[in-house]
């Protein structure tokens, strides 16, 4: 094992890189945690303030980028669940079809947040604790500002985007490219809308407080048990 001013990714004999994503960061924890467990010498100043930030910035993209893709998908799923948004082409959809557009909508936070709870298990030795909890810290972060963007952008759509009478106005200028009818049905349908934006906007406050929850709840049970395991260790030696 080499060192490197300024550089934080061990990667064995690849040499150093910094993590740019979130499987990049994991398996620069898994590096840590293999060195740490086999005895092998790291400097506790190994891991600087540099790359302390590229692990919390690795988090801090993942949380905030995957959750700019739910800002479509939670709106869909809770319109086919309030039966105003068809899903393969039916118009009042059933219960596994509902169940499926929920999943559609969360199926990045479930994803993320078990794999981050999976990495639990690294979670031993001082340099890997700490990759580990900036790298958390970034996730928390990014999702954290994006639930804020989303929570305002919903908002925003609920009291003036989709108001009766911005829409009304906006609308107007089609017509008479766009014939009445048509207007008028884009008009209601627009409408309707408008309750499902606000449920969304509390439906991922919800969702994004579960989503960074369960990778912290696992980290706490994992120091739980490597504390019970020193104990251990140390009361048989």
């Amino acid at each position: 094992m080499s060192k490197k001013e300024g550089d934080t990714f061990i990667t064995g004999e690849e040499g150093y890189r910094k993590p740019r994503g979130i499987l990049q960061a994991l398996a620069a924890i898994q590096h840590y945690y293999v060195a740490e467990r086999n005895g092998e010498p790291i400097s506790q100043d190994f891991l600087t303030i540099l790359g302390k930030f590229d692990f919390f910035s690795a988090g801090f993209k993942t949380g905030l980028i995957g959750g700019l893709i739910n800002l479509l998908l939670i709106p869909i799923s809770i319109g086919v669940i309030d039966d105003y948004i068809p899903i393969f082409g039916n118009r009042h959809p059933g219960l596994f079809d509902k169940g499926f557009a929920l999943f559609l909508s969360i199926s990045f936070y479930l994803g993320y947040s078990l794999l981050l709870a999976t990495a639990r298990k690294y979670y031993i030795g001082e340099i890997t604790r700490n990759a580990f909890k900036n790298l958390l810290r970034g996730v928390t972060a990014g999702a954290l500002f994006k639930m804020v963007i989303a929570f305002i952008f919903f908002h925003f759509m609920y009291l003036f985007g989709l108001e009766e009478g911005f829409l009304t106005k906006a609308l107007y200028k089609l017509y008479p490219i766009v014939k009445y009818d048509t207007l008028n049905a884009i008009y209601q349908w627009l409408l309707g809308m408008r309750p499902i934006f606000l449920t969304s906007a509390y439906f991922i406050v919800c969702a994004t407080l579960i989503y960074i929850s369960i990778p912290w709840i696992s980290v706490l049970l994992a120091a739980r048990k490597t504390r019970r395991l020193m104990d251990l260790e140390d009361k048989w030696r």
